[in-house]
């Protein structure tokens, strides 16, 4: 290929992913700046964009779940120390998932050694430079992976590799961020490199020294050299000139405050900003920033800036790091939760409603909290009376029993004292036959548990002597007891 060629528009192709929205010129910006992804690092704003998503993505707790029933738990599986742990023997699995992420928001693409050992489980996952993959398809159209980083040169096939691509244009690699922003991003180059020019000039604005005669070039360059001594440089910024034998100043520029300098670095900060959809106030500019807003704008980039990033990544394992059968039951998940929590006051007071409105547990929040369970505190709230479940049955047993045995002991003594022992015996299988309903309907048991008790009642006052003591005995324990059974 001639050098010309090389300037040519191309198409992008899996061999170049990185032609991807790139135009005519693949190296320089329209600033003339050379804009490659090691280079675009030395940006602060990217540097803090690639390291925000790296640091946030890498550091959420990702692990392997299976489906039991209606409920979820750990799965028992090796790649939760992989993912969760160690990676390989070299690097742990933050770092690893950090090298991924910064791939990723680099050129788009991340890949993955994968080794198994005899019995082909997964027992290393090794991070490959995405800069020196290349991809392209095998007579078969599956896809082959040519890597090509001096001294570990090799091609890996499909099933080798665990790869995760970003925002893609042609349906396989994901297009490379810095290259799409070459553009913004050879600006803030170019900015930056003005302002050292210009501090180290230590002028603000550019100028000729004007004589009357002329100069020989001799003292020519001992001019330049004394002027650069005395004014150059931040540490002799507006010194004084001190001007002799007719010599003039004559400023030819504006300066930094009339360029609006300051504004265009900052215009700048919110470009990159937009290209990688991080918040402004996390690349540490404020201006548009306030206390209400900065909370909200931190959930927005959970939910639109890292939410995507995670299902990529989810996705990726169930389709190259799990096997055919393990898909079916098995899935990946991060652990977001941390990063949605408000401050103290928001987050306690969404505990109590949800708490109150009986669809979390306590222990679920103190879980939420990072504090350890208490006993007791696993059963659900009633919005009624802040009971639990079970507490609330309790309370309403025991209301329950405390009124039949009230009523019952109240109709005992009353006809005990009124009739006489005959009449009292003959008395008491119509009242205990009445009373029987009540005490099934009170206490929503079935009538023969009711009859087993009032039979008991009577059987027991059927010994007595005296109709008197008939009244005796704990019966609301016995009525509590009967709706418990």
């Amino acid at each position: 290929m001639s050098f010309l060629d090389y300037f040519r528009p191309k198409a992008a192709t899996l061999k170049d992913p990185e032609f991807i929205g790139r135009e005519s010129n693949p190296i320089f910006s329209g600033t003339g700046v050379n804009v490659t992804p090691e280079g675009a690092m030395a940006v602060s704003a990217v540097y803090a964009a690639v390291r925000i998503l790296s640091e946030t993505v890498a550091s959420l707790p990702l692990k392997l779940y299976e489906n039991k029933g209606d409920s979820r738990q750990v799965a028992n599986h090796p790649l939760n120390n992989l993912l969760g742990i160690s990676a390989n023997g070299e690097q742990t699995a933050m770092e690893a998932r950090e090298f991924q992420m910064t791939c990723l928001g680099l050129r788009g693409n991340a890949y993955s050694q994968i080794v198994r050992n005899g019995a082909g489980n997964i027992v290393e996952i090794n991070p490959l430079n995405t800069a020196f993959m290349h991809l392209d398809r095998d007579a078969n159209g599956k896809l082959v992976f040519d890597y090509q980083e001096r001294g570990n040169a090799r091609v890996y096939k499909t099933g080798e590799i665990w790869r995760v691509a970003g925002l893609s244009i042609n349906g396989v690699t994901g297009a490379s961020p810095i290259a799409l922003a070459k553009e913004s991003i050879g600006v803030s180059i170019a900015t930056e490199s003005h302002a050292a020019r210009l501090f180290s000039n230590g002028a603000q604005a550019s100028g000729v020294l004007e004589f009357e005669k002329t100069l020989s070039p001799e003292q020519i360059q001992n001019l330049r050299t004394q002027f650069a001594s005395n004014y150059q440089g931040h540490k002799n910024a507006h010194k004084p000139m001190i001007l002799e034998s007719g010599m003039k100043w004559n400023s030819i520029g504006m300066n930094s405050d009339d360029s609006q300098f300051l504004q265009s670095r900052k215009f700048q900060i919110a470009e990159i900003a937009r290209w990688y959809r991080v918040p402004l106030h996390m690349l540490a500019e404020m201006d548009a920033a306030t206390f209400g807003n900065i909370e909200h704008q931190s959930i927005e980039f959970v939910v639109h800036t890292i939410r995507p990033w995670l299902v990529r990544i989810e996705q990726s394992i169930s389709r190259d790091l799990l096997t055919a059968n393990e898909r079916g039951r098995l899935y990946a998940s991060h652990t977001v939760e941390g990063l949605l929590r408000g401050d103290t006051a928001s987050r306690f007071e969404a505990y109590g409603k949800a708490i109150k409105d009986g669809w979390m547990s306590r222990n679920h929040v103190r879980k939420l909290e990072n504090l350890n369970p208490e006993v007791g505190l696993d059963e659900y709230i009633l919005p009624l009376n802040m009971a639990t479940v079970s507490e609330r049955e309790k309370q309403m047993n025991t209301a329950a029993a405390k009124m039949l045995a009230s009523r019952e002991v109240a109709a005992l003594n009353v006809e005990a004292k009124r009739l006489s022992v005959a009449d009292f015996a003959a008395w008491l299988p119509d009242f205990y036959a009445r009373q029987t309903a009540v005490i099934a309907d009170a206490l929503a048991i079935d009538e023969t548990k009711a009859k087993s008790y009032t039979a008991a009642r009577m059987a027991h006052i059927a010994t007595l002597t005296d109709p008197l003591k008939a009244a005796d005995g704990n019966l609301t324990e016995q009525l509590e007891a009967l709706a418990c059974e």
